[in-house]
């Protein structure tokens, strides 16, 4: 299968030798009887005749990769990981993946049609290796697996989720949509599909495209939390609000002891202009997770369209870039802040906040306040420039520019 072409370059697999699968088949411990008792649970016999396989003929790739199969199930997940980038290096230098090599010279061992009825216990093996090294956090490897798994079953919705999984978890999300499509397009119902599919789009700021996803998935599975409460989150983000409020409701009643309930249910009180209610779920989700940056985020909205003092709602902030400095948005925030009471420090958390995500709204605009605010009248300029670039339309914007421009702005 071409798939991870990308991922390993797209080198031809060699030509297969005839020799190779004789040779095995024709010792005291072949692939087919070796498989078969890995199929059936008998592990120590399997592993014993893949080592004699392995000593027998050096460059077989599928005895030692069925063997770290039988390691990862074991326990001995990392040493089956070596195994795997072993064998990947190995294959490299003969100018092929691994994957490719794998499924090659498994369509040698499986080519007479007496074989074929082992395919789907073989690929379960192979789906059990990637379950394995996945759980134990080695996502490359297992994708690399199920990749290999996909090969010999290309029409398993559970197989082809597993892998579109994997390379979400990749951030390879073209592929992966690509795969989870796939899956769905032969079992429309497949449970994991729909949601890790609806998971994708909505990570991808694709909120429509994932709303019937995440329906049809919620009506299959009612009372899995996290799916109502993504889909409710889903549902905030395109503005219908009451839609949501009911999803992350439904949430809430299944785990009422969930954070992220608790955060979505307070964006979706402060969107719809009850703060106060909004911060109670805030404060029950730090009470909760007091090192989760949403909710202090939240938190300090909410404060500040209640009116709270300027000190209070700053201090929110502050407590979001403590948990995760990488937050542009809290950034931003403070910026404004700071900009308001003359202080400059605002102009530093603006450069922050540009650095990590130039494409905020009113970024750019708010820098340029903040810098007239402070008499760097050639660096408001410049930003408000660059607000223009991104929205050619705005009046206001235009009108300040000239201002600047005809006053001597662009001096400073």
């Amino acid at each position: 299968m071409g798939f991870f072409s990308k991922f390993f370059g797209s080198k031809e697999p060699r030509q297969a030798d005839p020799q190779e699968a004789v040779a095995v088949e024709g010792g005291p411990a072949d692939f087919t009887s070796a498989v078969l008792m890995q199929m059936r649970g008998e592990n120590d016999a399997a592993l014993a005749a893949y080592q004699e396989m392995t000593e027998r003929f050096p460059d077989d790739n599928l005895a030692p990769f069925f063997a770290a199969a039988i390691k990862a199930g074991s326990g001995r997940v990392e040493d089956a990981v070596a195994v795997v980038r072993s064998l990947s290096q190995r294959c490299s230098e003969a100018e092929q993946g691994i994957s490719q090599a794998i499924i090659q010279e498994l369509a040698a061992q499986l080519s007479d049609s007496s074989q074929h009825g082992r395919i789907p216990g073989i690929a379960e093996l192979i789906v059990s290796f990637g379950d394995n090294v996945k759980a134990a956090g080695f996502v490359y490897e297992a994708a690399v697996l199920y990749e290999i798994a996909v090969a010999l079953l290309p029409d398993r919705a559970n197989v082809l989720h597993r892998l579109g999984d994997a390379l979400h978890d990749l951030r390879l999300y073209e592929y992966a949509e690509s795969v989870l499509t796939e899956a769905l397009k032969h079992a429309p119902n497949h449970w994991d599909s729909l949601y890790s599919y609806a998971l994708l789009l909505q990570q991808l700021g694709r909120d429509e495209e994932a709303l019937p996803y995440y329906e049809k998935a919620a009506v299959f599975n009612p009372d899995h939390v996290n799916c109502r409460n993504n889909y409710g989150s889903a549902l905030m983000r395109t503005h219908r609000l009451e839609e949501a409020l009911q999803q992350c409701t439904a949430a809430f009643g299944l785990e009422p002891e969930n954070p992220f309930v608790q955060i979505n249910l307070g964006n979706i009180r402060y969107l719809m202009r009850e703060p106060d209610k909004g911060r109670e779920h805030f404060l029950k989700a730090i009470e909760l997770n007091p090192e989760h940056p949403a909710a202090y985020f939240g938190l300090a909205a909410v404060e500040q369209a209640l009116g709270s003092p300027r000190e209070t709602v700053q201090e929110l902030y502050q407590k979001v870039l403590a948990v995760n400095p990488q937050i542009a948005e809290a950034h931003h925030a403070l910026g404004t802040i700071y900009a308001a009471a003359a202080n400059p420090e605002a102009l530093q958390h603006f450069e922050q906040a540009l650095a990590l995500n130039p494409n905020l709204r009113d970024l750019h605009r708010d820098y340029a306040a903040a810098c007239l605010q402070l008499g760097r009248r050639a660096e408001a300029l410049q930003q408000l420039k660059l607000a223009l670039e991104k929205n050619p339309a705005d009046a206001q914007v235009i009108e300040t520019i000239a201002g600047l421009e005809k006053d001597g702005g662009g001096v400073g």
